[in-house]
């Protein structure tokens, strides 16, 4: 079995027979890691990732078949076995790639492969995050004003840095309905002041110091808004018990306190827009050219691959029930 590691754990762990060994020296440490991704990222699918240098003509690709959808998931460290269904290769072309070759629905017909080092075993492994969450700017709640990732209308650095108030596991910069009543933040009648923070006029239906928006019990009578759905479709808004005397919707009319039964434990569709960063590592690699064995001197270069940042892009889902904090 041939091994790529660096040269040392090379001669320290394995029986290396110099004949069929090439020590070579690769250098993509300043390019950018770029991807090819299937068409619904929420499927399974191919993945391909990949650095070219149109300098040197050489490219290091790897890609990955997934039946998950790990782009959407925040904290997941998910690990690809090097096989028939995940890759790793080294490409040296008699010219430049250009921007079509890697993602082209037809096979290239240039620029031609003169070398390639193909990969019989190893293990890629991705850290996804969300930039929307965990950029320094998000950290600090430095975000620019205009930034609004959930359309709530509360511009993401108004919204601090790790608070999920309804424990739906949506912080509140992504989450459309904070609170988790069901009625979207973006109709709890909030106001932005000039100066861009949050009015203290915002609506206060129960005037309890809590603003609509962030208050599960909007009318303070002792039912949840999320259970005063008469109608059992998920929307507390159109439920009005008598609009004659009280035109309010029953959530925030405090002399109408009648849970619906069933109770409600389902929250609405959410929809964000997300940032995704992968990293991605290959911390044991096999790469073969025919029957000689490549052992590279700069093997972290390969090992670090680098950073895929995916643009903003649109998330959809429906939160997990989780009972009022």
């Amino acid at each position: 079995m041939k091994k790529i590691f660096g040269l040392f754990f090379c001669i320290t762990l394995f029986a290396c027979d110099d004949g069929d060994i090439i020590v070579e020296d690769l250098s993509f440490q300043d390019i950018d890691v770029e991807a090819c991704l299937p068409d619904d990222t929420s499927e399974s699918g191919t993945y391909l990732f990949y650095k070219s240098d149109d300098s040197t003509f050489e490219s290091l690709s790897i890609e990955l078949t997934s039946t998950t959808n790990f782009f959407d998931t925040d904290g997941s460290n998910p690990s690809f076995t090097i096989g028939s269904n995940n890759s790793v290769e080294y490409r040296k072309y008699d010219g430049a790639t250009g921007d079509d070759y890697f993602c082209s629905l037809l096979p290239p017909t240039s620029p031609n492969v003169i070398d390639a080092l193909i990969s019989s075993s190893g293990q890629v492994n991705l850290t996804v995050s969300n930039q929307v969450l965990t950029s320094t700017a998000a950290l600090n709640n430095e975000e620019e004003e205009g930034l609004d990732s959930d359309d709530d209308g509360i511009p993401n650095y108004l919204e601090p840095s790790g608070q999920d108030t309804d424990g739906d596991g949506l912080p509140d910069k992504i989450d459309a309905d904070d609170d988790g009543d069901n009625v979207p933040t973006s109709e709890e009648g909030v106001t932005i002041d000039d100066d861009g923070t949050i009015s203290p006029l915002s609506r206060d239906s129960d005037e309890d110091g809590i603003p609509d928006y962030l208050d599960n019990d909007d009318d303070n009578d002792g039912i949840l808004t999320i259970q005063e759905d008469a109608d059992s479709d998920l929307d507390p808004t159109n439920d009005i018990a008598n609009e004659t005397i009280n035109p309010l919707p029953d959530y925030r009319n405090d002399l109408v306190s009648n849970a619906v039964s069933p109770a409600i434990d389902n929250f609405i569709e959410h929809s964000y827009r997300r940032i995704a960063v992968i990293e991605i590592s290959i911390p044991v690699l096999t790469l073969v050219r025919g029957e000689e064995t490549v052992v590279f001197e700069n093997f972290e270069q390969i090992e670090n691959f680098g950073t895929y940042v995916r643009p903003a892009y649109q998330v959809t889902l429906t939160p997990v029930f989780a009972e009022p904090q």
